[in-house]
């Protein structure tokens, strides 16, 4: 219960806690009370300083009964990165991306994304060791939703305890809080930051404060505290993009061509976090929290983009080309009718909010029995509008320049800027809507005793009733013109309809875009073109009809009047209720003599979901047996228990050297999104079987019966045995002097991956008919070893006093084996195979650096945070496609990517400080790689975005 204080010192010191009383060998001075009782003295905190922040890292580590790496705030408030994400890339094993979501290699994302441990996302997210959580489809919380100013510090667990709740594969993350009695006495601090892009180039503010006291009165001490933040940002990221290989008629491996976007990206983070404290007596105290973070974000982009058929592009003998080795290097691309592109204004709206109340108690009876429980409810809500809308323009050719950095790109400038040459190409919708809620019970004992060996047993239960409702429409794609209609819904031999449409939809709805300093004018791209105007996305659904309306009367008979608005229904909801009832038993050992330490126990949990959802029948008239399209609920029920062994032991073996050992088995449920209950099913004539003149009916042997779906309500967990051995020397106990080396193997099990099956449903004629049916089921195991090293010392023995440095590295490797999965599977754009690849979002060697300056008045700290490559993703957007009946998927790697990052504070006097703030002092350029055959290993996009810097006021009395 890390958000309570200690009525007696814990055995592990609360990890809030940096100015602790401690023996010689730096571990908590003990003291014996009358009673035989032996605590432990801890002072109230003052968290200032590097120093003080290394220090308590260092102790949170030390003391921990499992494997723990943490990172503390240098002062009240204030985490060494401006958002929990960039914070928790410091701490080994962990890595993040730099995308916007998971899996999309074609939107950078300034602050980070995508939480991995040790290569897996599937991570336990906790605020204050309570379930924490977005309204995201998923189950853990999105970290950039989060204020770090709320935080004290950042723990993330690499192992499992019987009392450690079930959930994270990789590890779990728990966000800290501060609670009243953390201080001494009265406690104010405030901040106030003006942060500033020099690429978007725009202002943005922040501010924090925090209030807290404590009172001595006739019912006990009572302790407030009250936390509010608010913080805005604004980014800017320029990408460029050379798009899959193909082969030509004349055997030459030819690009289907390239596009440029820019992105503008606008946060709003709001916090607030009340906490109360009742300490009625010495054996007792009750507690209470609030929390709630909210989230506003807004993202648009301008986007130049291919929208052609691959296999027809050409390079223009008349014009200078290079070609090695039978793939393109340089040349003109063109193809008849010229080369279909597409400008859009894609703009994406999105809102969220997780709101927190737990209370609980902790209660001592006599000198060796301790209980405490907590109740938590927890509501998240998020809603979202995605939304396009493009032109398309038919440009003659494109210039392509490969080799040397980004590409030179280049097409006939007069003729798009004339917009003449436009025509209204498509709109795309995207919503979310989703809630989610949680109500969650728990109860501990712990019983100290007097054994040799066994010190304690420790036993509890835990109850959470959680409901799940998430809206997802999907990618609502409709085209309004475009060249592949000509012939069937438009006149064919004519020019498509131009942007004067009518009265209502015109060319006033566009703008000449020119891309002001493009690429912070590094690089060569075509001058200008014509797009929507940001209000045309902004202003869907009316946009969307009026852009629709006005094309009908453009079309053939058979084709206007098709657009509809998305609509929020039963076919886009996923309805889930969970229910989980855990127990677990633990004992403490140690040998006191030995200086030895550590527990086993088992942890029981039986899991219970229900989904709610449909199950529409095939339409196929030749097959009235089968159905007619309509649609039957599904209730789906699933239900398993899963028995957790954990044992941790540590030893310290001679003075500061300690060595560890935990084994344990770990689950992860599958996700919200996953277990969706809706099913489509489908029935087509074979290829080669014609039926007979006048046919009514078809036997269903000449019928492809299947179904696609991407859930399956009927998922069980992942599951892990889990390994961590360490070596940690504390050379320099009272001064943050530390060098460790863990070795960590995790086998795992029942990957959740899409594979076909045979699965009878009932026909309408009472039978029962076997579907071939694609979902995600529990198949495979994969194997995850690795490495993690890391030293941290001050140097005071050099004669310049206050320079120290903090450095870990982190070695991973994976071997998956995942038969007969169909969602993982690369093709190449010739349809060959590319054999085993790694796990996606596992990079092999992660490092950081951290060096720091901290002497009277002066801190400052450099940090640098690097990983190597990594596989974002099989076949995402852009990289997927079928032709000539090649389903081709290409796998698409993220390059390696460095960030350099830094502060610089000055002290006027112990209340306040003035700093700056860096982000991405190095302007860091973001690459992606596709990885082809016979063409090779190309970059395909970089990305270059702001350096940011916050100039900052602190307070604290």
């Amino acid at each position: 219960m890390l958000s309570s204080a200690p009525l007696i010192a814990q055995t592990v010191p609360d990890s809030t806690s940096d100015n602790a009383a401690k023996d010689d060998d730096g571990r908590p001075k003990k003291t014996t009370a009358a009673d035989g009782t032996t605590t432990e003295s801890l002072e109230a905190i003052t968290v200032t300083g590097i120093r003080a922040s290394v220090e308590k890292a260092q102790d949170t580590k030390r003391y921990a009964d499992t494997f723990v790496d943490s990172v503390n705030a240098t002062d009240i408030g204030a985490l060494p990165d401006r958002s929990v994400t960039e914070t928790l890339s410091r701490i080994p094993g962990v890595t993040i991306d730099h995308f916007l979501s998971v899996g999309d290699p074609e939107h950078f994302s300034a602050e980070g994304n995508g939480v991995q441990v040790r290569g897996l996302t599937q991570v336990r997210s906790e605020l204050n060791g309570r379930d924490s959580f977005s309204a995201n489809g998923g189950r853990s919380l999105s970290f950039q939703d989060v204020p770090s100013e709320l935080m004290s510090g950042v723990d993330v667990y690499k192992n499992q305890k019987a009392d450690m709740i079930e959930g994270g594969l990789g590890g779990s993350v728990n966000l800290r809080t501060f609670m009243p009695f953390d201080f001494k006495d009265q406690k104010i601090a405030a901040s106030v930051s003006e942060n500033y892009g020099d690429f978007v180039k725009k202002y943005k503010p922040s501010v924090s404060a925090l209030y807290s006291n404590r009172w001595d009165t006739n019912a006990g001490e009572i302790g407030f505290l009250v936390d509010v933040a608010h913080s805005e940002l604004a980014t800017r990221t320029d990408g460029l993009f050379v798009r899959p290989f193909f082969k030509n008629p004349s055997g030459v491996w030819v690009p289907r061509g390239a596009d440029w976007r820019t992105l503008q990206y606008d946060r709003k983070r709001d916090g607030a976090y009340m906490a109360f404290q009742w300490r009625p007596n010495s054996d007792l105290e009750l507690y209470a929290t609030a929390f709630q973070s909210k989230y506003h974000e807004v993202w648009y982009e301008d986007a130049i983009f291919v929208q052609n058929d691959p296999t027809k592009v050409m390079v223009d003998a008349s014009q200078p080309s290079q070609v090695n080795g039978g793939v393109f290097q340089s040349g003109r691309l063109t193809q008849d009718g010229g080369m279909p592109m597409g400008t859009d204004i894609r703009a994406s709206n999105r809102r969220s909010k997780t709101t927190d109340f737990s209370t609980g108690l902790k209660w001592v009876l006599g000198t060796s029995t301790e209980i405490t429980s907590e109740l938590q409810h927890i509501k998240a809500t998020t809603k979202s509008l995605d939304s396009t809308v493009a032109l398309g323009v038919n440009v003659p050719y494109i210039d392509i320049a490969l080799g040397g950095g980004t590409p030179r790109i280049g097409v006939d400038s007069s003729y798009t800027t004339n917009p003449a040459n436009y025509y209204w190409g498509f709109t795309m919708d995207h919503q979310d809507q989703n809630e989610a809620s949680e109500t969650a019970w728990r109860a501990d004992i712990k019983h100290s005793l007097d054994g040799a060996f066994v010190h304690a047993v420790k036993a509890g239960v835990r109850i959470t009733d959680r409901d799940a409702t998430n809206i997802n429409t999907g990618y609502n794609w409709k085209p309004v013109f475009q060249t592949w209609m000509q012939y069937w819904a438009l006149p064919g031999g004519v020019p498509l309809p131009g942007l004067n449409l009518n009265g209502t939809v015109n060319s006033s709805l566009v703008h000449l875009d020119t891309f002001n300093n493009f690429y912070r004018g590094s690089s060569n791209i075509p001058g200008a073109f014509y797009a929507p105007l940001l209000s045309t996305a902004l202003g869907y659904p009316t946009s969307y009809q009026n852009i629709h309306g006005a094309a009908d009367p453009f079309y053939l008979c058979c084709y206007a009047g098709t657009y509809q608005n998305t609509v929020l229904d039963a076919a886009h909801t996923n309805e889930q209720n969970e229910k989980t009832y855990a127990a677990y038993g633990m004992l403490e050992f140690g040998l006191d003599d030995a200086n030895l330490s550590g527990n086993v126990g088992v942890r029981a949990v039986t899991t219970k979901n229900a989904a709610q959802g449909f199950l529409v029948f095939p339409s196929q008239p030749l097959a009235p047996y089968l159905g007619a399209g309509q649609t039957t609920p599904i209730n789906a029920k699933n239900s398993y228990t899963d028995v957790l062994p954990s044992f941790n032991v540590k030893w310290e073996f001679a003075p500061n050297w300690i060595t560890r050992f935990a084994v344990s088995k770990a689950i992860a449920r599958p996700d919200f999104s996953q277990m969706q209950a809706y099913q489509v099913l489908s029935a087509n004539v074979k290829s080669g079987y014609t039926p007979p003149t006048g046919a009514t009916s078809v036997p269903v042997d000449e019928l492809d019966l299947t179904g696609d779906s991407y859930s399956n309500p009927y998922l069980k967990p992942m599951k892990a045995n889990q390994f961590d051995l360490s070596l940690e020397w504390y050379f320099d106990p009272d001064h943050g002097g530390m060098a460790w080396i863990n070795l960590f193997h995790k086998g795992i099990r029942d990957y959740f991956r899409r594979e076909s099956q045979l699965v009878a449903y009932p026909g309408v004629d009472g039978n029962s008919y076997n579907y071939l049916i694609t979902r995600p089921v529990n198949v495979g195991t994969a194997t995850i070893d690795g490495m993690e090293i890391g030293w941290n010392q001050f140097f005071d023995f050099l004669p310049i006093k206050g320079f120290g440095m903090s450095a870990n590295y982190t070695y991973i490797k994976s071997k998956t084996h995942v038969p007969n999965a169909t969602d993982a599977v690369p093709l190449d754009t010739d349809g060959s195979g590319f054999g085993n690849l790694p796990a996606d979002g596992l990079s092999k060697n992660a490092l950081n650096v951290a060096v720091f300056y901290e002497q009277g008045p002066w801190q400052v700290r450099l940090a640098y945070n690097w990983r190597s490559n990594y596989l974002l993703s099989i076949g995402p957007n852009g990289y997927n496609g079928g032709d000539n009946n090649i389903a081709w998927k290409l796998p698409v790697f993220s390059d390696a990517y460095g960030q350099l990052d830094g502060s610089v504070f000055y002290a006027f006097n112990d209340n306040l400080k003035l700093g700056l703030e860096m982000n991405n002092l190095n302007n860091a350029e973001q690459r992606t790689i596709m990885y082809q055959n016979a063409a090779g290993k190309h970059i395909t996009s970089w990305y270059v975005n702001d350096r940011r810097y916050a100039l900052t006021l602190r307070a604290s009395f």
